[in-house]
């Protein structure tokens, strides 16, 4: 673990956003957002337009398992290189072979997407769909383990920053991009059986911003004291954490899993609540939630990335989480001014001047604790097993997120709108208060 996880208010004059390494992460962000794109946003909406049955687009989502589950084999892309692309270092060499079997795959999967095709069958395309999110899950792995440990400690929440900034990036241009040009080259009766796959095969090509930043950024230096072997690649990364942490790792196991709990509440109901409980339509949520939202969530990340530096990351998880649950409060008052309710669909549209300062505010404050979140789990990860670490810490979160986000639905079924986002705000209480647990473990370690 490293010990500068505690806060040495020192400022350097070296300037946090204008280092190599940060144009690197913004690069290894978005070539880490495309093939996320792909799995969550693209192909759900192709398999729509392919006419897919319900039952068969709900099984795309047993294709993102891997993402959850990339602890696994984390340990070997922790531990072991790439022979042939050894001269790389061990991180690069894992970033390039992914990138770039991520590239493949979004091209074999766009000539199947070809409306001649007889390949574009569920289980063809689910499959493939598959491969790709797991080739994904390894460029995550390797990607999260570099930014730790290019990154001094002051850096982290900048870097942080920068590297979501790049996935959201990707997110808009690559996702929004592909699908907006396949919907227009449809359009063209001569080009309407082969728009998808150009569509998707210019999404493949945006994987090069990606693998620039891999061949434009240097290899980190590697911590020693690994063993060989089994127990170098598996058992030791764990066992530092446990070590390191005792007890408290469960404590640790519990904070990922639930600092970010408002959001993520509230983030899985305001699709229902802004559409069904308050009448906006698809057009307004898009222009309001989708395009001035993104824009002020990457302004939040890189004002937390500064704020991290700044503060100190403790005082920082201090302050976004309360800004975090205190965001969920505009949620809160529009359900309860406009009378929002699960039992009754809205007749007319809610104002949309009302929702403007409600997702302004909420989206701010979500880059925020993202940043906020993202560097502290670099921070505590070991040098010496950079990509394990991060991969079962990464592990707890989506279980925290699938559990929790499933459990929404019940809530709001049970509490309507207003009670559930008053609850949601509330649910800040118990991750904030694992702060000091944590915080008193990191002092203790560091007593002589």
């Amino acid at each position: 673990m490293q010990d500068a996880f505690i806060e040495v208010r020192t400022h350097p004059q070296a300037p946090l956003f204008k280092q190599r390494s940060m144009l690197v992460l913004l690069a290894l962000g978005f070539g880490g957002g495309v093939p996320l794109t792909m799995a969550f946003q693209v192909m759900p909406t192709w398999a729509s337009a392919a006419q897919w049955g319900v039952e068969d687009i709900g099984l795309l989502s047993l294709a993102t398992l891997p993402y959850s589950l990339k602890v696994l084999w984390a340990p070997l892309v922790d531990r072991f290189s790439i022979p042939w692309l050894c001269r790389l270092g061990q991180r690069r060499s894992w970033l390039l072979a992914s990138q770039i079997a991520c590239m493949l795959m979004l091209c074999v999967a766009a000539l199947c997407m070809d409306g001649h095709s007889e390949s574009s069958t569920p289980r063809i395309m689910l499959m493939l769909l598959s491969v790709l999110v797991f080739l994904s899950a390894t460029q995550d792995i390797v990607g999260d383990a570099y930014r730790a440990e290019i990154l001094s400690p002051r850096e982290f929440g900048a870097g942080a920053s920068v590297f979501v900034t790049g996935a959201r990036i990707a997110s808009v241009v690559a996702g929004a991009g592909s699908l907006i040009l396949a919907s227009r080259l449809g359009d063209i009766p001569a080009m309407h059986d082969d728009a998808w796959t150009i569509a998707i095969s210019m999404l493949a090509a945006s994987m090069l911003c990606g693998i620039v930043g891999t061949m434009y950024a240097r290899e980190p230096q590697r911590a020693e004291g690994i063993s060989a072997g089994f127990v170098g690649a598996v058992k030791q990364p764990f066992m530092l954490l446990v070590n390191a942490w005792g007890w408290k790792l469960l404590a640790l196991a519990a904070f990922t899993m639930i600092y970010r709990l408002p959001d993520v509440l509230g983030g899985a109901m305001t699709p229902p609540l802004l559409q069904q409980g308050l009448g906006y339509s698809i057009e307004s949520i898009g222009w309001v939630r989708q395009a001035m939202g993104f824009g002020l969530t990457i302004v939040g990340t890189l004002v937390g990335g500064y704020m991290v530096a700044r503060f100190g990351l403790i005082w920082c998880l201090w302050i976004f989480g309360v800004l975090q649950a205190a965001s969920n409060a505009g949620f809160l008052i529009l359900a309860s001014t406009y009378h929002a309710t699960v039992a009754v669909k809205a007749e007319s549209a809610a104002p949309v001047f009302a929702l403007v300062p409600v997702i302004a505010v909420e989206s701010f404050c979500s880059g925020l604790v993202t940043c906020g979140f993202v560097a502290y789990m670099m921070s505590v990860c070991d040098r010496r097993a950079t990509a394990t670490q991060y991969a079962l810490l990464t592990s707890f979160m989506a279980i925290g997120n699938a559990g929790f986000g499933w459990l929404s639905g019940q809530m709001v079924a049970h509490f309507d709108y207003s009670t559930f986002f008053l609850l949601s705000i509330v649910s800040a209480l118990p991750g904030m208060a694992l702060i000091p647990v944590l915080t008193s473990m990191h002092r203790a370690q560091r007593a002589p």
